[in-house]
């Protein structure tokens, strides 16, 4: 029996587990939300009602049938896997590197600028402020000495989806719903509170706003949509975007995969026969 219940804790704490590149911003660089993030609610507060009410709904949650399954599956499923399941795609770091690596640098900000508020409040979670076993009893002790607020696992599945977004915009509303769900599943399980979700989504998006004015993320945004092109047309059989030039015209793409019949004047980056190009204002 032992032996089974280390197994899981073993299975549950590697599943996320992952060595992150280096990030796109800079300590100095990178937005500080505890100059502009909400602070959590005080127990005694009104406020508090919000996140008691989300605490108790999550715990009738946990009965009804597949969500207590699917929010145990979602707290140590890898995000490719989570998000593979809404794209016409597989994410894998053997099919898809470029995207991943895309993601993989945005949640190493995401990782860092949590931290930050979170070693700052270093607020309780959920079921160690109430005493009461989590939907993962077995690392409740584990659990219990990291901190609540905001959610870690919430900031980096919202960065990953504002990211794959990006990458693909076609899917935007698919991706953001199963961020959605993966984010309140940590309120199903009991390890977080709903305003800890809440400020996840609000870091992941203030950080993702500045990483976007990097030179670095736009070269690798544009591999990664080659990337997601040439997969999926290979799959679906479909020639691949980067086509070598046809007579003296090379083949002209935007960064929705649309091929163009002239070269673009419009400012934007385009993909000229493989290569990014950077059209601006003349």
């Amino acid at each position: 029996m032992m032996c089974a219940i280390a197994l899981c804790v073993l299975n549950a704490t590697t599943g996320w587990a992952q060595k992150y590149p280096d990030p796109y911003l800079t300590d100095e660089t990178r937005p500080n939300g505890l100059n502009w993030l909400p602070e959590p609610p005080e127990l005694t507060s009104a406020a508090f009602t919000y996140d008691f009410y989300y605490y108790q709904l999550g715990r009738q949650l946990r009965e009804v049938e597949g969500v207590g399954e699917q929010a145990l599956s979602d707290e140590s499923a890898k995000l490719w896997n989570v998000f593979s399941e809404v794209l016409d795609i597989n994410l894998s770091k053997e099919t898809t590197p470029e995207i991943i690596l895309l993601a993989d640098k945005a949640m190493t900000d995401a990782k860092k600028a949590n931290n930050v508020v979170k070693n700052h409040y270093q607020r309780v979670r959920p079921f160690a402020q109430f005493k009461e076993p989590s939907l993962k009893p077995w690392t409740d002790d584990e659990e219990a000495s990291t901190y609540s607020f905001p959610s870690g696992h919430a900031s980096r599945g919202w960065m990953c989806a504002l990211v794959l977004a990006s990458v693909i915009p076609e899917y935007a509303d698919k991706i953001f719903q199963r961020a959605h769900v993966y984010a309140v599943n940590r309120v199903i399980c009991g390890h977080h509170w709903k305003t800890d979700i809440d400020a996840s989504l609000m870091l992941a998006a203030g950080v993702f706003a500045t990483i976007v004015s990097t030179d670095a993320y736009h070269d690798q945004q544009v591999k990664a949509r080659e990337e997601y092109l040439r997969v999926k047309n290979a799959s679906s059989g479909v020639s691949t975007a980067k086509a070598a030039a046809t007579g003296s015209r090379a083949a002209i793409y935007d960064l929705q995969g649309r091929r163009l019949d002239k070269t673009p004047t419009s400012p934007g980056i385009y993909i000229f026969n493989g290569e990014k190009k950077v059209v601006v204002n003349k």
